[in-house]
């Protein structure tokens, strides 16, 4: 996920300096890209996502006693809120030139915390598409009190796997002091031996934590939409959002972990520190997620907008409709009467 998740540069070898020297640590930590870029791009995150997010969790709070179908949105936008309060740690950081003065403990707790809130928000998104998906094709299994609870098992489960796989992050040490910077970097520089010891770490961590939610979520997503599309143009408004969560899905989540993959697929060499820098470009783009998905998920929807109106309201249900037409709330995250029409 966002932000220097399992990224790791590499100390390079007096051979490699000589080969590939705009590889080395001391060129990509002072660069501009890391010291005004990425600040600026999560202060822009800050600014959305604090807000947007907390109003979110608020509103869904408030309506989910009657309403009981927005869980894995609550746990998603509590996730994401979680993720957009520890962005000032990693502003500070770069904007003081990747320089880490809050101590080794507190930079391991934030490093787990960042990236652990930035998996589950992945695991809540392939939530809410598998309701939807089994809302679509088997609606009667989503009724009653036993599938409130079920859905409480699964995000407490999702909350202990998540919290057990960032685990080893808190046990290593992950400050290191740069003494030709006279900078201590957080997450960002390891030794070749950690970084060798951490390969199978992040590598089964992309696969988990991303790999096979992807394609869960695309799957059941892509489901959805051809179930839809075959039964007719009434159906637009919903198929374009449904367009938009999957694109913003893709585009947010597969490069930062498709580069992180590679990164740690390569030898354990300073000169594969370049792919790096292609790293810290996709970075922003996960970040940026916490703001699109109240907009996708949350403001694209009629229930909560009207939530928003009158936030001590119930929860609302299907629109009525003469010719079982369904509602764009049948297909987005929120629950209504609707789907059983599908």
């Amino acid at each position: 996920m966002v932000g220097g998740k399992g990224r790791a540069l590499i100390v390079l070898t007096p051979q490699e300096k000589a080969t590939c020297p705009g590889a080395s640590v001391e060129a990509l930590l002072n660069s501009t890209l890391t010291t005004r870029l990425l600040p600026a791009l999560y202060s822009l995150v800050l600014l959305v996502g604090l807000p947007a997010n907390a109003l979110a969790c608020w509103v869904l709070l408030i309506n989910f006693r009657r309403c009981s179908s927005t869980l894995f949105l609550l746990n998603l936008a509590c996730a994401d809120l979680l993720f957009v309060l520890l962005l000032p740690f990693k502003i500070a950081y770069h904007l003081l030139g990747n320089h880490w003065p809050f101590g080794d403990y507190l930079c391991r707790a934030t490093v787990a915390f960042f990236y652990g809130n930035m998996y589950s928000s992945i695991l809540f998104l392939t939530c809410i598409g598998l309701e939807r998906y089994v809302s679509l094709v088997h609606p009667f299994l989503w009724k009653g009190s036993s599938c409130t609870w079920g859905k409480v098992g699964i995000c407490v489960c999702i909350w202990l796997v998540v919290g057990l796989g960032m685990s080893p992050l808190l046990f290593h040490p992950q400050t290191k002091s740069i003494s030709s910077l006279n900078i201590t970097t957080c997450h960002d520089v390891l030794e070749k031996k950690v970084h060798v010891s951490l390969t199978y770490y992040f590598l089964l961590l992309v696969g988990l934590g991303f790999g096979l939610p992807f394609v869960l979520v695309t799957t059941s997503y892509s489901c959805i939409l051809g179930r839809l599309l075959a039964k007719g143009k009434h159906y637009g408004r919903v198929v374009r959002v449904l367009v938009l969560v999957l694109l913003v899905f893709i585009l947010c989540f597969t490069p930062s972990n498709v580069l992180l993959f590679l990164h740690y697929l390569m030898g354990a060499t300073g000169c594969n520190n370049i792919t790096y820098m292609w790293y810290l470009l996709a970075l922003p783009l996960g970040a940026f997620n916490n703001c699109f998905d109240p907009f996708v998920y949350f403001y694209a929807s009629r229930d909560f907008r009207g939530w928003v109106r009158d936030a001590g309201g119930c929860c609302p249900g299907g629109v009525k409709t003469s010719s079982g037409r369904i509602s764009e709330k049948a297909a987005l995250p929120l629950r209504s009467s609707e789907d059983s029409h599908l």
